[in-house]
């Protein structure tokens, strides 16, 4: 289960009014508390949970708070909700596989030209908007941030950024990915069952423009992902392409 802080801890403990009910004052405790009873297994894959309103008795808040916890879960793909159906845990494999995942090293050598990767940064930060989303992570959860570039014949091909929750993860040192990109290591460590992808235009800013070679606000492809391992993300990563770039997908 993942480590959170103790200031944070705090803020998100359940009040325990007189008749011994818990209540949670804010959607983020009531987050909280449905992401732990899927982690533990209370509520297993495949399973329907309690109703809003069954909830929002349970923990003591108005069925709004629930609502609005439950629709960040399902916008992360940790729950399926369906009209007259219910909200049940997504499911995933019953067989602990690795997904395949798009590899850019593929990508590149099926064009014919030669693979370049090189890591430029290895860090630990505090997550963007988008990564504390994607991770559901607060705001005060330290986590790592890998950046590098990938080459066609030389030319630029792709920027990557991975934000990876370490609470969730085996050790990883910068010299293990100094030859491998984040996401090999991922598939070589950690046994993945769910992954979710977005697809957008985005303006090139600051070293991504500079590595693509293009001039900053140049619209880009950007490709954001998230993996999981059962309940828990474990990865998120945006990786950005020049103009022009073509994306093919086969069934």
């Amino acid at each position: 289960m993942t480590k959170i802080p103790g200031k944070v801890a705090r803020s998100l403990r359940p009040v325990v009014s007189g008749n011994g009910v818990k209540r949670m004052n804010t959607w983020q405790s009531v987050r909280a508390e449905v992401l732990r009873r899927i982690r533990s297994r209370e509520w297993p894959p495949g399973e329907l949970i309690p109703t809003e309103q069954q909830l929002a008795v349970q923990l003591g808040c108005a069925r709004a708070t629930v609502n609005r916890a439950l629709r960040e879960l399902a916008d992360n793909g940790i729950i399926e909700r369906r009209r007259k159906v219910g909200t049940r845990v997504t499911a995933t494999p019953s067989r602990r596989t690795t997904l395949e995942m798009s590899v850019i090293r593929d990508e590149i050598e099926a064009m014919g030209a030669e693979y370049g990767y090189r890591l430029t940064s290895f860090s630990r930060s505090y997550p963007t908007e988008e990564a504390m989303r994607a991770l559901q992570v607060s705001s005060t959860d330290e986590l790592l941030i890998i950046k590098a570039n990938y080459t066609a014949d030389g030319e630029p091909h792709c920027c990557e950024a991975v934000w990876l929750n370490p609470r969730t993860l085996p050790p990883l040192t910068r010299e293990e990915l100094e030859d491998q990109p984040a996401h090999d290591w991922l598939a070589r460590n950690v046994p993945l069952t769910q992954g979710r992808f977005c697809i957008l235009a985005e303006g090139a800013t600051g070293d991504c423009a500079t590595n693509l070679g293009v001039a900053a606000g140049t619209p880009v492809l950007t490709i954001e992902r998230i993996n999981w391992s059962d309940a828990t993300p474990v990865s998120f990563a945006r990786q950005f392409y020049p103009p022009k770039h073509r994306l093919i997908s086969e069934d």
